[in-house]
């Protein structure tokens, strides 16, 4: 059975399988990977609706294990964490073919592009000449810009001869290197992050940047920082009193509200027959970007129903953007959840109530209460609300 279809079938076998016994399903009964074949595009396929972690796991096998295709699959799998860094993403050639230029991916974001070299080992010497004229003749072709620099992924941690390398060049100033666990860390950042600003400060220190000053280490250090503060803040409603009637906040576990998202994204990807892969945070889209979910979730607050806090940026532009989206809302004890279309919702927008934080930042109030054994959304006004029992999934 074809990968992709088995995939679908039977997503826990295939997760249990070895890496090469994916491969070798996905390219049969070609004896190898193939640029532009069908299994070429079915393995590229499966990675891109693997989870991040997965991701990750498969990289760090190619790195510690030989098997035919290694080094293909590896490069699959980086461009692949290319994407999930928030690039736009042009697979290279597997392998080298005369007149045919031989780079591995080219990674674009706001018109500045990178071409990417990926390497195992640096325990042979790179010729870095040879990885210049590949970026030279897409230069040539105008694929990419004349500034246009080289990132070279290495799976070894200790790269001091590379580096060597490079500082004694021509191509100082052109080429950077980034090891595998180095950029799996990277892309963890990006989708845990709620702000487009965590990914431009990313991509900035891939790029190539005079050290001497690290103002822009320490913005990505700080960005990042204040974006996880903020998810805690906006995190649940101050609504449950304590002693002495005291405003408290009782936080529910995080992996408990993970846990639940998951399953709650789930439940719509099957409902819409798309695989949903996180993005950002709690931004999901499937592998073309034509369904985008968000999934908030809640516990039940005892007179108060469900409490949702959602936000005009990140959240609100990124469903806008999709030709179907969808805000998910998952219920803690609950073993569905309701998947509001935006262009249902988004007529709302200005009826719902809001908060203003100090940061002068708004998010709306999606609460909800439960009648008739329908559950329903308040609306701002006297009795206004909406029926949210044909979203149900």
């Amino acid at each position: 059975m074809p990968l992709i279809e088995f995939w679908k079938a039977n997503p826990a076998t295939v997760l249990g399988m070895s890496l090469p016994t994916i491969l070798r399903m996905a390219i049969d009964p070609d004896p190898s990977l193939k640029d532009g074949s069908e299994g070429s595009k079915a393995f590229r396929q499966f990675l891109g609706e693997i989870d991040s972690t997965k991701l990750a796991s498969y990289a760090t096998f190619c790195l510690e294990n030989t098997f035919p295709d290694s080094g293909q699959v590896l490069q699959d799998i980086v461009n692949e964490m290319g994407k999930r860094l928030g690039f736009s993403v042009e697979n290279g050639r597997y392998r080298g073919v005369r007149n045919d230029i031989g780079y591995d991916g080219i990674w674009t974001s706001n018109g500045s592009s990178l071409v990417i070299e990926v390497k195992t080992t640096d325990a042979y010497t790179i010729r870095l000449d040879v990885i210049a004229t590949y970026r030279d003749r897409l230069v040539e072709e105008r694929r990419v810009s004349k500034d246009t620099p080289i990132l070279i992924v290495i799976g070894r941690i200790d790269t001091s001869s590379l580096e060597a390398q490079v500082r004694g060049s021509r191509h100082a100033w052109s080429m950077r290197i980034v090891g595998i666990d180095a950029l799996i860390k990277l892309m963890e950042v990006n989708l845990n992050s709620i702000s487009e600003e965590v990914t431009e400060r990313i991509h900035t220190i891939l790029r190539p940047f005079e050290y001497t000053r690290i103002d822009q280490i320490v913005d990505v250090v700080f960005t990042t920082a204040e974006d996880k503060e903020q998810q805690l803040e906006e995190a649940e409603p101050p609504r449950v009193t304590g002693e002495a009637g005291r405003r408290v906040q009782q936080r529910t576990p995080r992996e408990e509200i993970l846990a639940k998202k998951a399953e709650a994204i789930q439940r719509v990807a099957l409902h819409e027959g798309v695989t949903l892969q996180r993005r950002r945070a709690s931004l999901f889209t499937d592998p073309t970007d034509s369904v985008r979910a968000v999934v908030v979730a809640s516990k039940r607050y005892d007179d108060e129903g469900y409490w949702y806090g959602y936000h005009e940026e990140p959240q609100r532009r990124f469903l806008s953007q999709a030709k179907r989206g969808f805000l998910v809302l998952a219920m803690m004890d609950k073993d569905y959840a309701f998947a509001l279309p935006f262009d249902v919702l988004d007529p709302y927008w200005d009826e719902l109530h809001q908060t203003i934080l100090d940061s002068g930042r708004i998010y709306k109030h999606l609460l909800t209460y439960e009648g008739n054994c329908k559950f329903f959304l308040r609306i701002r006004g006297v009795e206004r609300q909406l029926d949210m029992e044909p979203y149900r999934v």
